[in-house]
């Protein structure tokens, strides 16, 4: 029975490179025929279809080659620091394998790169360290190490979120922009308990809507107080015109208002028609300017309000809500 087990461990020995050898085989068959069809994506255009072949490649036969041509995509995709980390990952690999030309290539794209990486900074509020506290970014550990430090990160929203035994977990979005600069994130006091927390960073949206909202009706505001300028100035305008049209209804009567030809009577209408028109121009336009004022001034202050502008025979009124 010794020597039966002894054989059958030679046997299973003496396979075991075979089949290793074949499994690799097939690994680098699917990773040539995976990078193959990346490149014709990547010739087409679509580099972010690219990007998930030459992933999977890579994972089946990593290769200089192919992280440069990933890097390439995450550079034509926007994914700055997904970019420069790869060119870096190049240059290493292409040192060691001699390859320096192609180490050369990779330097240059990563330090073009250097200027315009976006970095996120992670830090702890004094004293919330507390035992067992675990940080993350997008899922992905952070080490103590990096706390306070900038780290390169591809422009869009991030999600850092902290844990520790006996605390609320905590999580805030932050939006990161394209531009080379760098986004801060502070963890707070953990709260004890169970159950998680959000926050929003400054300029983010955290869900919570305001009772009013103070733009939209300072905009209201600079809307309502253009109508009554424009009421003001048509005011100006036909009182201007009544005025003219009075001058010339008595330039052609005998006797004004008395004794007057066609003409004067067609002026003096004119003249009636014009100054009604001026009066509730101005009128209109106050009654504006005073409910643009009254928006503008108390916009932001939580209350519901809104103003609403009515015209009808011989009356105006202002009201509404909102």
């Amino acid at each position: 029975m010794r020597w039966l087990v002894v054989f059958l461990v030679a046997i299973g020995l003496s396979l075991a490179p075979t089949a290793r050898a074949a499994d690799s085989g097939s690994n680098k068959a699917a990773a040539e025929a995976l990078f193959s069809e990346a490149r014709q994506l990547m010739a087409a255009g679509r580099y972010a279809d690219a990007i998930p072949k030459l992933q999977a490649s890579q994972r089946l036969d990593p290769g200089a080659g192919t992280l440069l041509n990933l890097a390439e995509c995450y550079e034509r995709t926007g994914k700055t620091a997904s970019a420069w980390a790869e060119y870096r990952e190049v240059v290493s690999m292409s040192r060691s394998s001699g390859s320096t030309e192609r180490e050369e290539l990779a330097q240059e794209k990563a330090g073009a790169l250097e200027s315009k990486l976006s970095r996120l900074s992670i830090s702890v509020v004094q004293g919330g360290q507390v035992a067992g506290l675990k940080v993350t970014r997008d899922g992905e550990g952070v080490d103590t190490a990096e706390f306070g430090v900038p780290i390169p990160v591809d422009p869009g929203p991030h999600v850092v979120q902290a844990s520790a035994p006996g605390k609320q977990t905590w999580s805030m979005r932050v939006e990161v922009g394209a531009e080379p600069t760098t986004a801060r994130v502070e963890v707070p006091l953990l709260v004890d308990g169970t159950g998680a927390s959000e926050s929003a960073a400054p300029g983010t949206d955290s869900g919570a809507k305001p009772k009013s909202s103070g733009s939209t009706q300072r905009t209201l505001a600079l809307v309502v107080g253009g109508v009554g300028v424009v009421g003001v100035g048509l005011g100006a305008v036909f009182g201007l015109q009544a005025s003219s049209s009075w001058d010339d209804a008595r330039s052609a009567c005998k006797n004004f208002p008395y004794d007057c030809g066609a003409e004067g009577v067609e002026s003096a209408d004119n003249a009636e028609s014009q100054a009604m028109i001026s009066t509730i121009g101005f009128v209109a336009g106050g009654v504006c300017l005073a409910g643009a004022a009254v928006l503008w001034f108390t916009a932001g202050s939580g209350e519901e309000k809104s103003v609403a502008l009515g015209i009808g025979p011989g009356s105006l009124r202002l009201k509404g809500s909102f």
